[in-house]
């Protein structure tokens, strides 16, 4: 698979934004939320297994490489896109008011799909999530996915 000048862009742009010290390289850690960032929903333990068997433990990592990983990431099938992620939401949605309990879904996070700890799961919901303990759903997959 050959990256289009707009999918190149829109790679440097999304790498960019992570490049915190300017020197056009990111921590291997952010690659898993750069390849979010870019609508892909790649499982942690398949990135981390990306990295560790590309010897990128620890490193930071330069665009080129970035890119490779990103194309190895997008040839695979998707475990689970937005609209599929939405029709799951609605199955906790008893109400049909496009809000799910925050606490029901800690304990889904905790107990099904890619293993978070509680720090990232507090990371990812305490943001969306209102003063009655509801979160839309549809602004944590815009977070979460980067829709």
């Amino acid at each position: 698979m050959s990256l289009t000048d707009d999918q190149l862009e829109e790679l440097k742009d999304a790498f960019t934004l992570f490049d915190k010290k300017g020197d056009d390289k990111v921590e291997s850690v952010q690659i898993i939320d750069i390849l979010r960032s870019l609508k892909l929903n790649p499982l942690t333990c398949d990135v981390e297994k990306v990295i560790k068997d590309s010897g990128l433990e620890g490193n930071r990592v330069d665009f080129p490489t970035f890119a490779s990983i990103y194309e190895q990431f997008k040839k695979r099938p998707s475990i689970a896109n937005y609209d599929d992620m939405i029709e799951m939401f609605k199955c906790f949605d008893r109400e049909g008011s496009k809000m799910v309990f925050g606490g029901e879904f800690r304990m889904v996070l905790v107990n099904m799909g890619d293993n978070m700890n509680q720090e990232q799961i507090e990371k990812m919901i305490a943001p969306n999530e209102n003063a009655d303990g509801y979160i839309p759903y549809e602004s944590l997959l815009d977070f979460v996915l980067a829709k």
